[in-house]
């Protein structure tokens, strides 16, 4: 027997834990909402049966309902941290500048042939043409 049965398909059967979470969160808002209507109209707490009945109502369109909502919320979420983060990765993507750049790559380039120009040294004093081979 479960301890609680919608934390078990929200939660514990779902791909992604987070949005599960979330998921159940939603649902225990919306079940808070329906005892705090039901106390308003029947001037009452629900009874254990009661609130038995409320869960057991939900279909699984329902709790697909609250997993597509957590998905959004994760969406939201996702969106607004990269924006919040898009100046600051910017800035230091951009720090340095043009001229460190242009710095970087002819020092890089320069190593470059300069390995080369060993490489053919190397095989010329070992007797071996390269020139000669590659025409």
């Amino acid at each position: 027997m479960s301890y609680n049965a919608m934390y078990e398909r929200l939660v514990d059967g779902s791909s992604n834990p987070v949005q599960g979470y979330i998921a159940y969160g939603l649902y225990k808002s919306a079940k808070r909402e329906w005892i705090r209507e039901f106390e308003a109209i029947h001037k009452r707490r629900p009874r254990p049966a009661e609130v038995q009945a409320y869960v057991e109502g939900y279909t699984q369109q329902m709790r697909d309902v609250f997993e597509a909502q957590a998905a959004g919320v994760l969406a939201n979420f996702a969106e607004s941290a990269v924006t919040d983060a898009k100046p600051a990765i910017v800035e230091e993507a951009l720090k340095g500048g043009f001229w460190r750049s242009v710095i970087q790559s002819i020092s890089a380039n320069a190593i470059y042939t300069l390995i080369l120009l060993v490489i053919v040294i190397i095989l010329k004093r070992a007797g071996i043409d390269i020139l000669s081979l590659a025409g």
